[in-house]
């Protein structure tokens, strides 16, 4: 009992401690406020009042942290660094030069001692330390030669060579970091040190191989950033080359002279090219593959359009034979080691495109439209082959706009026409046939063939037959595809039978009749009048067996 009667007084206690702490509370909130709440109000409003406060203080209490140990850290730095470069440069203007250069090599070795200073105490402000040290080094070395009237080394060749040296060291930095931050920064040096040596097969060469560099990172340790920072800096070096390298001086210009720099970009392009083929043990990003290789290929296609166009307007056929039949080889080696459907679909249709305009320049308008039919069902057979919907939803787009084109602006052929026709017929027929191997779940691909066909048919009867059997070639088209969708069990082809009578109706009362001799107005009445009777006889027969 004794006991108890302790842990009983003990918990009276502490309950009156309580009490005399809210009490108190409650007195203070009541004065701040200006009015007196009942207990149990006040009680509530501390309780909802309290996390607030101390949450908004946290947040002001962490901005102002972080304004005050990143922000302000970040300002002193970039003001040393430019602190740094203007001293190096007051020196050069008092023609201290050797001076100029000691000082600014002797700040990085400090400023690097001061990064491995804080490398414990502050880890961040010591990494900024050893990133403006890496910048303030490779400027220094810049100057030693470029940008002055009176460089310190007169040699070019031996001021690329210190600059060579430099990378080498930052890239070195690289791979002990493990940094990406560092790996961004070489890449940077690279693009600089490639655009100064003004030398073409240099600064391509350079940019090549940090192409390939990003890869490897990519590779081993996952660099998004650094790869698409390279993929952008590549072709921007290119592009620079390809107008002059207006960077140290020279006219923003198409360059006059190739000088066989153009192989570069199918380097560049070819290198990330192979990025699907990076298998990593973790997870990786399909959609970042994805956007590389869209990215890489507008780039490309825009150089290589800017290429073709100054260097090769005379002579492309070669060249975009072997883009296409690289392209497709490509997509065949992907498909076949790789999981990644939409890489190898990228690169089929960009190996048909490169096709297309090969045919262009070997055959020529209106003769390529026949060429472009056919290889639109040659696309539909590799799609199956490759049991990718991606190429067939591409190919069909790029089918329709083809056919629109032809229909529109180029000059018309019987060939072209009927080769349109029975593609179009033809591929609605194979989708259907083959949808699940395709995974097409809808119709709405097959239907846009069918009525591209059904249009096509019309169009090239229409230009391919006197004008005074258009009906009757029409009529004869309808009964074709009732035969059809009695043979193949299809309702579709019923319905395209049914709209082509229909429009042979209307074109015999609008136009036949108007037009054309007696004698072929009878034959015309004659064999629609039988085609509707009968297609009426057999619907009539249909709603017997099926009076639902």
């Amino acid at each position: 009992m004794t006991e108890k009667n302790e842990e009983l007084e003990k918990l009276e206690r502490r309950l009156e401690s309580l009490e005399n702490r809210l009490s108190l509370i409650e007195s203070a909130y009541g004065e701040r406020n200006g009015f007196l709440l009942s207990g149990s109000e006040k009680a509530i409003l501390l309780a909802e009042s309290a996390p607030e406060q101390a949450t908004r203080e946290d947040e002001d209490k962490g901005l102002e942290s972080r304004i005050g140990r990143v922000g302000l850290a970040w300002l002193g730095i970039i003001v040393l660094l430019f602190g740094i470069i203007f001293l190096t440069e007051y020196l050069k203007t008092l023609d201290l030069k050797l001076l100029s250069a000691v000082t600014g090599y002797c700040s990085v070795i400090v400023i690097n001692l001061l990064a491995v200073y804080l490398k414990k105490s502050n880890l961040s402000l010591s990494s900024m330390f050893k990133l403006i040290g890496q910048v303030i080094l490779f400027y220094v070395t810049i100057r030693l030669h470029f940008f002055s009237a009176s460089p310190q080394i007169t040699s070019k060749a031996l001021a690329v060579a210190f600059l060579l040296l430099v990378i080498a060291y930052q890239t070195f930095i690289t791979i002990r970091n493990k940094s990406q931050t560092d790996g961004a920064l070489t890449i940077l040096f690279v693009m600089a040190a490639a655009l100064l040596s003004d030398m073409p097969h240099l600064m391509l060469t350079l940019i090549s191989i940090a192409s390939i560099g990003s890869l490897y990172f990519y590779y081993k340790n996952n660099w998004e950033v650094l790869l698409s920072v390279t993929v952008l800096v590549s072709y921007l070096t290119f592009f620079l080359w390809l107008f002059g390298n207006p960077v140290v001086g020279h006219q923003m210009q198409l360059i006059s002279d190739h000088n066989y720099g153009y192989i570069y970009l199918f380097v560049i392009g070819a290198c990330y090219s192979l990025l699907p083929l990076l298998k990593r043990q973790d997870e990786y990003s399909d959609d970042f593959i994805a956007t590389v290789l869209i990215l890489n290929g507008i780039l490309f296609t825009l150089f290589l359009t800017i290429v073709t166009v100054r260097f090769f307007s005379n002579g492309y056929v070669g060249l975009f034979t072997l883009i296409s039949f690289s392209c497709l080889g490509w997509s065949i080696v992907l498909k076949s080691v790789s999981d990644r459907k939409f890489a190898s679909a990228f690169f089929a249709l960009y190996g048909f495109m490169a096709m297309s305009i090969a045919l262009y320049g070997l055959v020529g308008l209106p003769e390529l439209f026949l060429l472009l039919s056919v290889q639109s069902l040659v696309v539909v057979t590799m799609a199956l082959w490759f049991r990718n919907r991606l190429i067939i939803v591409m190919n069909s787009l790029l089918f329709t706009t083809i056919l629109f084109i032809y229909m529109t602006f180029s000059e018309k052929t019987d060939g072209a026409s009927f080769a349109f026709a029975l593609v179009s017929l033809i591929s609605a027929r194979i989708i259907n046939w083959k949808k699940e191997r395709l995974n097409i779940k809808t119709d709405l691909i097959r239907n846009l063939y069918l009525t591209e066909g059904f249009i096509m048919v019309l169009f090239a009867l229409f230009h391919a037959v006197p004008r005074q059997f258009v009906t009757l070639s029409w009529t004869i088209a309808a009964l074709l595809y009732f035969l059809l969708s009695f043979i193949l069990k299809n309702v579709k082809y019923r319905y395209m039978a049914l709209g082509t009578m229909i429009s042979a109706a209307i074109y015999l009362f609008i136009v036949d009749l108007a037009r054309i001799e007696l004698i072929y107005r009878v034959l015309a009445l004659l064999t629609l009048a039988i085609a509707s009777i009968g297609i009426s006889i057999f619907y009539t027969s249909q709603r017997k067996k099926n009076p639902k």
